[in-house]
């Protein structure tokens, strides 16, 4: 089912989103080979999806992502820097059972760790979400044990809504906490 836009861009696929260093743009397949190459098992380490063993598995996930623009139920962003452009990672939203709660991810590559620009690019797809899609709250799971990601929820208002036991996809248990970030919620940086 896609998202409930107030007004739906045109074209989906053409949305940039701009933040003080960083600039969100939808995905490409030009970033193909960067998500394939930074997409690694230490940074899936507390993430359910599995890295991709082959550049063929990384090309059906844009080609996927692609899909989920054309079709308004996915919306994946690739995140770089607005000075020059270089690539950083990847943030989505992502539908769900319940349509008014979208949830949203974050990876970013090892190199662009510890800069904080994980948490402006999530504050700007909130704030291009709030403006753009009817949605009561933004569903963000994070394993316990990482740190980072963590306070990027909780510095957004987030609420635990829910404590689970998970295998991601290279059969790791995550120890996952989901956090409710409901709209309009104050950021505090």
């Amino acid at each position: 089912m896609p998202f409930k836009f107030q007004d739906r861009p045109l074209v989906l696929g053409n949305i940039v989103i701009d933040a003080s260093r960083v600039r969100l743009k939808a995905i490409t397949h030009e970033y193909t080979q960067e998500i394939f190459q930074n997409f690694t098992p230490e940074i899936t380490k507390y993430m359910m999806p599995a890295p991709a063993r082959e550049i063929a598995e990384t090309e059906c996930f844009v080609e996927s992502a692609l899909s989920g623009f054309e079709s308004g139920d996915e919306l994946h962003f690739v995140i770089c820097l607005r000075v020059d452009g270089e690539f950083l990672g990847v943030c989505g939203l992502h539908e769900r059972a319940q349509p008014m709660e979208p949830e949203i991810g974050i990876w970013l590559k090892k190199a662009a760790h510890g800069n904080g620009y994980g948490f402006e690019a999530i504050v700007a797809l909130k704030t291009w979400v709030e403006s753009h899609l009817e949605f009561e709250q933004l569903i963000y799971p994070v394993d316990r044990r990482n740190i980072p990601s963590r306070r990027i929820p909780e510095s957004l208002g987030g609420k635990i809504i829910e404590e689970r036991k998970v295998v991601s996809m290279t059969g790791v248990e995550l120890d996952e906490i989901v956090f409710g970030i409901e709209r309009g919620a104050p950021i505090d940086s």
